[in-house]
């Protein structure tokens, strides 16, 4: 994965934000109980924003270096990716 990978929820995989605040990823096993940081990057997770966006977003957000971001977006991505609930292009 690099900064201009763009990545895409695969076919029946969607982020849903309860009433509370809280956030679930729905995938078709079940769902995922969400943390706020990982809400917000998968909240940018459309297919057209690159790695790079989302990390810049977060840092905006959140006080979190570039170098932090970077580091758990990434992962955040990768074992999601891995479990075949994102797609990396």
């Amino acid at each position: 994965m690099n900064v201009d990978t763009r990545p895409q929820y695969a076919k029946g995989v969607k982020l849903r934000h309860e009433g509370d605040g809280s956030a679930m990823l729905l995938v078709p096993e079940g769902a995922l109980e969400l943390n706020q940081a990982a809400a917000a990057a998968l909240d940018l997770v459309d297919g057209s924003r690159s790695l790079d966006d989302i990390v810049a977003a977060i840092v905006a957000r959140f006080e979190v270096s570039r170098e932090r971001a970077q580091l758990d977006v990434t992962d955040l991505l990768e074992r999601l990716n891995a479990r075949g609930f994102i797609i990396l292009r």
